[in-house]
């Protein structure tokens, strides 16, 4: 046995099927979390009841495998700035303006820590990407069956629903469009949300195929599924972070085996033709977002920035104190944005929302944090062979793009991620797998060759 595969063997745990359970729910918790916590879920107390059991029951068997792996070495590979933020978070109850709030945000995101934490020293990143891709498959196939379902009994389910739940009803009048072109809402309740993890789901069936040699039907399978999960999903936001996952992996691929001058001129040019993309977008937005389907404002996300950089006004060093996600019923976020009868509860912006809750300090901590992780898994994408390692990568532009519209960088499972990813990256080069010799841009021109019958046999 090659001496790096030998090492993973012996650091990590993840090779019996307990770990692996307590992953998938802990992953799935998380994600349920992001629509309960975002409040776009159905509220009833029941689900609440569920989620929290589940979730104490999954974070109970992380912290305990993760006690069992080599926790001391995960422990020493979470970045600085990393362990400042979260101490800022509870530091900021003093002056919080809710700070019983504030310590209970501060629990929860101990707690998406130590699942991360769970996830970096049990399992290799191999297996951190098939949890992945059987956790975003739930997700794609039970959201296209939700909306079959919905869509096909449209007229009958109101009646069925009626008087049950405020929520409940709002939920399913919100859903079935799977036949008449509006948007869809998943298994989520919530189109952004579905077409965010259809996003990280192409990404992850793109690289499934590429590094897997059984059968790849289920694959393709799940890969044109989330494609076509993005399309009927209609999220701009999701389409400009497709954009940006597209370029950035034409450039790892074109500047993987070069030369570092070579290297860097690539990455000029790529930068130079983000930031020109990026002013065409905001010079001719509203021909952009027309041809998108869109108000030019992003659904009130101007509006709704105005407000939060007023109130980011009032405190701009120390901020309101941290929560997460604004919670409902509490002031200065009660009442602040509401559009069209409808309230907020998120700045629509994950930086200004950090900013508005931990000041400035807390704002530049939390983007040295974006930018470390973002050069570490650059340079693991781009230095080694096995596309495998270009997944973080990847799953994180994702995330930083979908941060100038949404607030959900600062929760559940997408802060899951990133400190996943912040610590993962970290790990010595002994425990990535052996490099494959040739490069991923070769083994690509050689797979596009394959006829589609025999590539699907391997």
């Amino acid at each position: 046995m090659p001496l790096t595969l030998m090492n993973t063997a012996k650091t990590t745990t993840g090779k019996g099927w307990q770990p692996r359970v307590f992953a998938y729910l802990a992953l799935l918790t998380l994600i349920a979390g992001d629509s309960l916590f975002a409040e776009d879920y159905i509220r009833a107390n029941l689900v609440w009841s569920v989620w929290l059991v589940i979730a104490v029951t999954s974070l109970t068997g992380c912290v305990y495998f993760l006690l069992k792996a080599d926790w001391f070495r995960v422990i020493r590979q979470i970045p600085i700035e990393l362990a400042l933020l979260l101490a800022l978070m509870i530091g900021s109850s003093p002056w919080s303006a809710y700070a019983s709030d504030t310590v209970s945000g501060f629990i929860i995101q101990i707690g998406v820590t130590a699942i991360a934490l769970f996830f970096a020293a049990v399992f290799s990143w191999r297996e951190i990407l098939k949890i992945f891709a059987n956790a975003i498959r739930i997700i794609i196939f039970g959201s296209f069956a939700v909306e079959l379902f919905t869509s096909t009994f449209k007229g009958l389910l109101p009646k069925l629903v009626s008087g049950v739940d405020p929520a409940i009803e709002v939920a399913f009048a919100q859903s079935g469009h799977l036949f008449d072109g509006g948007r869809i809402q998943g298994l989520l309740g919530n189109a952004n949300l579905v077409a965010a993890w259809a996003l990280i789901g192409v990404i992850t069936f793109a690289i499934e195929i590429g590094i897997t040699k059984t059968s790849k039907v289920l694959s393709i399978t799940s890969l044109a599924a989330s494609v076509a999960m993005i399309a009927v999903s209609k999220s701009a936001g999701v389409i400009f972070a497709s954009v940006a996952v597209l370029l950035a992996a034409v450039v790892s691929l074109l500047a993987e085996g070069k030369d570092k001058p070579t290297r860097h001129r690539y990455y000029r040019i790529a930068w130079s033709l983000a930031g020109v993309a990026m002013f065409f977008v905001l010079v001719f937005r509203r021909t952009v977002f027309d041809l998108l389907g869109k108000s030019p404002d992003m659904t009130h996300r101007s509006d709704i920035w105005r407000r939060v950089l007023s109130l980011i006004s009032q405190r701009p060093l120390e901020g309101w104190g941290f929560t997460g996600v604004w919670v409902p019923g509490v002031k200065p976020y009660e009442g602040l944005v509401v559009i069209n009868g409808e309230a907020y509860y998120q700045a629509h912006n994950a930086y200004l929302d950090m900013w508005l809750q931990l000041g400035a300090v807390g704002l530049v901590l939390f983007i040295i944090l974006l930018a470390r992780t973002f050069v570490k898994t650059w340079r693991l994408g781009v230095h080694h062979s096995n596309a495998l390692y270009l997944w973080p990568l990847l799953v994180l532009i994702t995330q930083l793009v979908r941060g100038v519209t949404e607030s959900r960088l600062l929760i559940q499972s997408a802060m899951m991620m990133l400190i996943l990813f912040a610590v993962k990256s970290h790990d010595p080069e002994e425990l990535l797998e052996t490099d494959l010799g040739s490069t991923k841009r070769d083994r690509l021109e050689k797979l596009s060759k394959k006829p589609i019958t025999r590539m699907l046999r391997r």
